[in-house]
């Protein structure tokens, strides 16, 4: 497995056991050791040595504007792990796309389609960008290196515009040094459709983790915007019912930081 999604499933996990669901459940089950695993993803022993076994798995609609985001995040973080390795300190870098049809629209037309579908979907080359902005990171290289100092360079990739802004500081909302794209997209309300067909793909595992566990629980996790999930639930979440074989699932909301036991058929 790769080593950045564990670390992903450790840091869900740790969110989701710091709200009151997550304590109630570690506590219900005088949990006294944690060991990590893959099928279940983390085995809990209690203190009567019973094994609890804890699947994670993001649930990330699916979306032209996600896709976006997501490809282009992947390439901003190459181009952070490049200067770490060649220079040897970390950066952070946000990227944003000069939208033509918002402040370049030559009719009312080319407004409104920008106010009535914001954001972008387009898909760019990896190669091109780093061709372009990894001279431009060497100029600057002391700018880097003498913090507060930054850089912000626009490039022109496929006849769009991309501003690179590259400090040394962590992002706040996260407190890491990586790449963060900003879209624009409107977010779905209340999938339940996709969140069971989500579930669904796990209960296909769920009699494989048994044979690692006595009892297994599964939590999803919804990562927020930064990586591309235009969708949120409301309140109705806590009344849906869903088809699990599981002996309970969890909701976890990145954004709101909030964890639900969502209610089975």
């Amino acid at each position: 497995m790769a080593q950045n999604k564990k670390e992903e499933e450790i840091n869900f996990l740790n969110q989701f056991l710091n709200t009151s669901i997550g304590k109630n459940w570690y506590q219900k089950y005088k949990i006294k050791d944690c060991i990590d695993e893959e099928h279940p993803d983390f085995i809990f022993i209690t203190n009567d040595n019973k094994r609890i076994g804890l699947e994670i798995t993001q649930f990330i609609i699916k979306s032209k504007h996600g896709f976006a985001v997501q490809s282009l995040k992947r390439t901003g973080n190459k181009i952070c792990k490049y200067i770490q390795d060649k220079y040897g300190f970390p950066v952070s870098i946000l990227i944003n796309k000069f939208d033509k049809r918002k402040w370049c629209a030559k009719s009312r037309k080319d407004f409104l389609e920008a106010v009535y579908n914001p954001g972008f979907t387009d898909r760019f080359n990896e190669k091109e960008i780093r061709t372009k902005i990894e001279p431009i990171i060497e100029q600057n290289l002391e700018k880097l290196k003498n913090t507060p100092y930054f850089i912000k360079e626009t490039i022109e990739v496929n006849n769009e515009w991309l501003t690179f802004s590259i400090d040394r500081y962590p992002h706040g909302y996260n407190n890491k040094f990586d790449c963060h794209v900003n879209n624009q997209c409107f977010s779905w309300e209340n999938p339940f459709e996709y969140l069971q067909k989500e579930i669904n793909k796990k209960d296909k595992k769920f009699n494989d983790y048994l044979n690692n566990c006595d009892e297994c629980f599964l939590l999803i996790c919804s990562p927020d915007s930064s990586k591309g999930n235009y969708c949120h639930f409301t309140d109705k979440l806590n009344k849906q019912k869903f088809s699990y074989k599981f002996s309970n699932v969890f909701f976890y909301d990145e954004n709101k930081k909030t964890a639900s036991c969502l209610k089975q058929i």
